[in-house]
């Protein structure tokens, strides 16, 4: 029973951390912060 708890403990702090990751890029998305392959288009794109 431990190694199942501590197994929960893990894949909980994992996927805390996985969707703060995906939350992150999603707001820098939203901003416009992130380059899609058309330097034309993008706001901060460094191959201007």
């Amino acid at each position: 029973m431990p190694a199942i708890l501590g197994n929960l403990i893990v894949i909980a702090v994992l996927a805390i951390v996985v969707a703060l990751a995906v939350r992150s890029l999603w707001r820098e998305h939203k901003k416009g912060g992130c380059c899609g392959g058309n330097c034309s288009g993008c706001k901060s794109c460094h191959m201007k």
